[in-house]
């Protein structure tokens, strides 16, 4: 009978074709790519601000809660401080930061209070409240300014590739951000991965200063990366790394690596390679070559992490459903080309939205104001929706192919697809496509055997809605600008 049905959808396909589809997307869920560990975002810079009780639940509920996004990675900003004798960023505005390590004035000692960066903490804690965080992040931008050569967390005074972190405090960042997440596991919170450095291969400094950041050449990763792995071991925690965070794929994102896993000694430690999908947005072409170069230097028996995203430069106003259809493709892209097992937006909340002509520009899925008086749901909280509320953590990307021809070229004339789509299979035995259209508005075959479907559409007239359910059908409808994630259930085996 399965073979028998798997043929019938053969020949609609085909028969389909013939009358004007624009596309054909086969799922064969029998072949399965990488696990999902699933979906998450960053708390730097706009947790802290918030200390009304009502926002903090509002805002957990909506990303990490099953009523809302059912986000279960969480991603804690260990700061860097803000040095009270200079430091080039206002310490008022919003990417300035906290730290729990402090100068006492009494004792003439740096020390530890972690009482500080109490809102920050509060909200991971109302966070966690919901059930379905299994994993945090601590992450640093900056070591604290006191081991920086700068005296400050925002970079170098000289920039163009020079380091921040003197050579004489590289033991005493390792023992600092360790003593951290000590507090934190002690705590209770699931921290599952530390990531000590944060896109090394920007200059940070120098001549802009605007946020957190530290430099590092390939062998200044490696050997401060070679540190805190034993430091790890030296104090028997539970945790493992998440490295490097590169910035960008391609440059010295493949040296970052390489260097790291060549060494066992850090290479066991290692739970997770992580970059950053910035720069590549429409070019599929260079995340298929790295991709197929980390498979083929054996970087996927480890995890990888699409870390960190946000649309650059943003322009897409918080109501424009273009913002939430981009941000879509990249998660698309970025599982299907680079294979990654978790994908991580920037910040869940823009406190620093851009007015153009009235326009509120948020690269987040909240917009707020700088007291968060108002807040504004953004078109993407609904990109990120078609993913995390649909494919759960312990999920299987399966394979999805089309017959059709890529129908635009990158900037080096590379052509690649306007409609972009990944498969997965979840763990209750349901097959889940997600398909992203910014073509023209088209029928699409769906090469799935399935008795039970239903659709979820977010466009210019639909939020996330249900736009379909009942019996399974061989095509579907798409506008341009549009996320649609089908669900189908009671699926049969493709013979």
């Amino acid at each position: 009978m399965a073979k028998f049905l798997a043929y019938v959808m053969t020949v609609l396909t085909f028969l389909s074709g013939l009358f004007g589809t624009n596309m054909s997307i086969h799922v064969n869920k029998v072949i399965e790519k990488q696990e999902i560990d699933g979906w998450g975002t960053s708390a730097c810079w706009w947790s802290q601000k918030i200390d009304d009780p009502e926002t903090r639940e509002y805002l957990a509920k909506a990303l990490y809660s099953k009523e809302g996004l059912g986000l279960n990675i969480y991603r804690y900003n260990i700061g860097g401080g803000v040095n009270p004798e200079h430091n080039r960023v206002d310490p008022n505005s919003s990417r300035s930061t906290e730290s729990f390590y402090y100068f006492n004035e009494e004792t003439g000692k740096y020390e530890y209070d972690f009482t500080r960066d109490a809102n920050a903490q509060a909200f991971l804690d109302e966070a966690l409240k919901y059930g379905c965080i299994d994993t945090v992040v601590l992450f640093a931008n900056s070591p604290h300014y006191s081991m920086t050569i700068s005296g400050e967390a925002t970079g170098s005074f000289y920039g163009e590739g020079t380091t921040n972190l003197a050579e004489e405090h590289y033991q005493d960042f390792v023992d600092y951000f360790l003593t951290i997440t000590e507090y934190f596991i002690e705590k209770g919170v699931p921290d599952k991965y530390i990531a000590p450095i944060n896109e090394p291969q920007w200059d940070w400094g120098g001549g802009w200063v605007g946020q957190e950041g530290c430099h590092y050449e390939p062998q200044q990763v490696y050997e401060l990366i070679k540190l805190f792995s034993k430091g790890i071991d030296d104090r028997g925690l539970n945790v493992k790394l998440s490295v490097p965070e590169s910035g960008e794929i391609g440059e010295l994102t493949n040296q970052y690596f390489t260097s790291l896993k060549n060494d066992k000694d850090i290479y066991k430690n290692i739970g997770s390679f992580a970059y950053h999908s910035y720069w590549r947005d429409t070019m599929p072409f260079d995340k298929s070559v790295f991709g197929y170069w980390l498979k083929d230097n054996r970087f996927t028996d480890k995890k990888i992490e699409m870390s960190e995203w946000c649309e650059l430069p943003c322009s897409h106003a918080v109501d424009d459903v273009e913002g939430a259809v981009i941000m879509a493709r990249v998660i698309a892209n970025d599982l299907y080309y680079t294979g990654v097992n978790s994908w991580s937006s920037w910040v869940a909340v823009n406190t620093t939205g851009i007015s153009e002509d009235g326009a509120k520009i948020s690269d987040a899925m909240f917009y707020a104001n700088d007291d968060f008086s108002q807040i504004e749901m953004s078109e993407r909280y609904y990109a990120m929706a078609h993913f995390s509320k649909f494919v759960p953590a312990g999920s299987k990307m399966v394979m999805a192919t089309t017959n059709t021809n890529p129908t635009a070229k990158d900037a080096n004339g590379i052509e690649y697809y306007l409609t972009n789509f990944a498969a997965f299979k979840t763990p209750d035995k349901k097959t889940v496509l997600v398909i992203v259209n910014e073509d023209d508005a088209m029928k699409i075959n769906l090469g799935v055997p399935a008795l039970h479907m239903t659709v979820y559409t977010t466009d210019e007239n639909h939020k996330l809605e249900e736009t379909y359910s009942g019996r399974a059908k061989t095509s579907i409808k798409v506008s341009h600008n549009s996320i649609t994630t089908v669900v189908f259930d009671s699926d049969i085996d493709i013979c």
